[in-house]
């Protein structure tokens, strides 16, 4: 499908909770100029994402990216600026992926998992049962719905690509965006860590230190 830019203005929305996003996410005014590395083959990205943003306890902007045909690509916004503007698509930092809906952004971007079990090779068309979603973090009255983990972080349409049985695991899940541009994106995230210290956290539950955490690393194509 041929992309229409125009659609990411005319689905523009007033953005709610944006006092109580500044505080409880938190949010920051510089861009976060982290690196970003795109490799493509046979049609599938695999993008790897430096989301560390300073430490546990993060100093900086959530990595801001938009999906494209030369791989996904780093927006220069701070978080306060992203939350006007309709240029990025996914947001990153730490653990946390956040689209651009919602009471994340103003624009229509939307996510869901798809059936457990699925996997990314055999997903070659949108499935018809999407319950795509934009995201909704605060309720109406701008109170703060977190994830569940018990780590507070904001329950986003995408937080099933990790769970913590001591450590940040990958579950595999494999995920449906749909863009404001008309496209469509499946999407998997295959690490957090460093690629030998994900696996012994995929096996045991524990990740060695050093681990290289917040490095992400992001499997993607288009799908037609």
């Amino acid at each position: 499908m041929t992309p229409t830019p125009d659609l990411a203005s005319s689905c523009r929305h007033a953005v709610p909770c944006t006092d109580q996003s500044v505080q409880q996410l938190p949010l920051f005014t510089q861009a976060n100029a982290a690196t970003v590395d795109n490799a493509m083959a046979a049609g599938v990205f695999t993008t790897s994402i430096d989301a560390s943003a300073g430490g546990t306890a993060a100093t900086k902007s959530y990595v801001y990216l938009k999906f494209g045909d030369q791989g996904l690509t780093r927006v220069d916004l701070g978080d306060e600026a992203a939350l006007d503007s309709v240029d990025w698509d996914l947001a990153a930092r730490r653990f946390i992926l956040r689209v651009n809906s919602g009471v994340s952004g103003p624009s229509c971007v939307t996510a869901s998992r798809t059936a457990t079990a699925t996997a990314f090779d055999t997903l070659t068309a949108v499935p018809s049962n999407l319950d795509l979603r934009v995201e909704e973090y605060f309720t109406d009255s701008c109170d703060f719905v977190p994830d569940g983990s018990g780590l507070m972080s904001p329950g986003t349409a995408m937080q099933s690509f990790w769970e913590y049985p001591g450590c940040v695991k990958m579950t595999g899940n494999v995920f449906v965006l749909a863009l404001a541009d008309g496209r469509h994106v499946k999407l998997q995230v295959t690490s957090f860590y460093t690629p030998s210290v994900q696996m012994v956290c995929d096996s045991t539950g524990t990740a060695p230190m050093p681990s290289g955490s917040a490095h992400l690393v992001i499997k993607w194509a288009f799908l037609p």
